[in-house]
């Protein structure tokens, strides 16, 4: 019975392609494609062709090594928070040409390979919040391989100059106002849709979405007011029905001017400001930048009766001189409901843009409650000794005055400080098949003078390499 159902859809499908041949008008003689139907006009090749004939495939291979060594002043921690990963994220990225010269689609896969037994909780990896088989991970899960369907959305431009309105949706990253999709070896997404307008150098633009995958998950969640979005084993989290965000943007060749309000529905609400400009002193350049961020927690999803307005603000000047970049910095936090400041629209995991503090560290954030931090840096760029591509750094964070967590056991303690030092080493190949493959090197080491908040001390080792090639 089963071969005779195929054998009957086969002789329909020859049929059907008969019929249809005998219905529409024949290709006219030089066309670019088949004829639209009903008619003797062919289908011009720019016109929908180019979905495919100005697409582009991105093949990426990232290596991600990490060595983190936690050490509590609290016993029996242990090593919480230790991470040990070796991973390899292989991803293809496809952007399809522009149909009628106004609308395509995009996708992208990845896979992200447990290399070596590790441990930790790596945000690059997928993690298993089901398993604690490992007793190395004090029952809070475990890395795992994984491969998703990362992006999947539909695009549109008004004119491919990048001027006029744009947009996309379905699964996409977002990137406007205060959200974003900042990520690890792959980039977050959600589900959802962004619009822009652009005009000149002035941009306009907003963003909505009701889910959003993080990179150590292998699916597209609702978000809610827990960390852990309902994952299981856990289901206390209440919906978040949407998050969105607009933004503005004035981008001369110079300056740039980004302000931004968001909101998360019923839980928080947050507002951003970033600033930057660039003097030329003959060859040398100076470069001030700004960023001013506001929150507040919404009582109805947060469960915090009487929330308070947190803010931080930071600044840097760098000054560039041959293949030197030296640079300073200054940041203030005030978060007495987060603790450590909460940039985004959801409790924990999904992205924010948060992109523009000027005194992050590669081991923390330095946004706790009451900090205040200055940083200095220095880079240098060995292609002016005719090395392109290497480049050396370090830099070092020093914070006061930050609040130390409630503890029951020591009620009186009075403020902290933290302290960081960061290096990097890293080179990207100029030339021949391996061009824009690179490596890097970052070591670090976090110190927190027994902060009885959830940060410990830490040394630090990433090695991270990549190449990329398109077609």
């Amino acid at each position: 019975m089963h071969k005779k159902r195929v054998l009957f859809l086969a002789i329909m499908a020859v049929l059907s392609g008969h019929a249809l041949a005998a219905e529409e008008s024949s290709v006219p003689p030089g066309s670019d494609g088949p004829a639209l139907k009903g008619t003797a006009q062919a289908i011009p090749e720019s016109d929908v062709y180019d979905l495919l004939t100005k697409s582009e495939t991105t093949f990426s291979a990232l290596y991600y090594g990490r060595d983190r060594q936690a050490q509590w002043d609290a016993p029996g921690k242990g090593n919480r928070h230790d991470i040990h990963v070796n991973a390899l994220n292989l991803g293809l990225n496809f952007k399809s040409g522009y149909a009628w010269d106004h609308l395509g689609f995009d996708a992208a896969a990845h896979a992200a390979i447990r290399l070596t037994k590790g441990q930790g909780w790596s945000e690059v990896l997928y993690h298993d919040l089901n398993d604690t088989s490992d007793p190395d991970e004090n029952g809070g899960g475990k890395d795992k391989s994984s491969a998703v369907l990362s992006q999947a959305a539909l695009k549109f431009r008004q004119s491919a100059d990048g001027q006029g309105f744009s947009a996309r949706a379905g699964y996409t990253p977002i990137s406007i106002g205060t959200l974003g999709t900042s990520g690890g070896l792959q980039s977050h997404a959600y589900r959802g849709l962004e619009g822009k307008y652009k005009l000149g150098d002035f941009e306009v633009g907003y963003g909505w979405a009701d889910q959003f995958r993080n990179e150590w998950d292998t699916r597209f969640r609702d978000m809610t007011n827990q960390w852990h979005q309902n994952r299981a084993p856990y289901n206390d989290g209440r919906k978040v029905d949407y998050v969105h965000s607009i933004g503005f943007r004035y981008a001369p060749s110079n300056y740039f001017v980004d302000v931004g309000f968001g909101e998360g529905k019923d839980y928080r609400r947050n507002a951003q400001i970033a600033a930057s400009y660039t003097w030329s002193l003959g060859a040398d350049k100076l470069t001030a930048t700004g960023y001013y961020f506001t929150g507040k927690y919404q009582t109805a999803l947060s469960g915090i009766a009487n929330p308070k307005n947190e803010w931080h603000a930071s600044g840097s000047l760098s000054y560039a001189t041959g293949g030197w970049t030296l640079m300073g910095g200054y940041g203030a936090t005030h978060a007495p409901d987060s603790g450590e400041l909460n940039f985004r629209l959801t409790p924990w995991g999904n992205s924010d843009n948060r992109n523009f503090i000027q005194t992050w560290g590669q081991d923390d954030d330095f946004v706790w409650d009451g900090m205040r931090v200055v940083k200095i840096g220095v880079s240098y760029d060995f292609a002016k000794l005719g090395m392109p591509g290497l480049t050396m750094g370090a830099s070092a964070n020093y914070a006061s005055n930050v609040k130390n967590q409630y503890d029951s056991a020591r009620p009186n303690l009075g403020d902290t400080h933290f302290n960081e030092v960061d290096l990097s080493v890293a080179y990207s190949v100029q030339s021949g098949p391996l061009k824009g493959a690179s490596i890097g090197v970052y070591p670090a080491q976090l110190r927190t003078h027994g902060f009885t908040g959830d940060k410990s001390n830490r040394n630090d080792v990433k090695v991270i390499a990549s190449y990329s090639k398109t077609f």
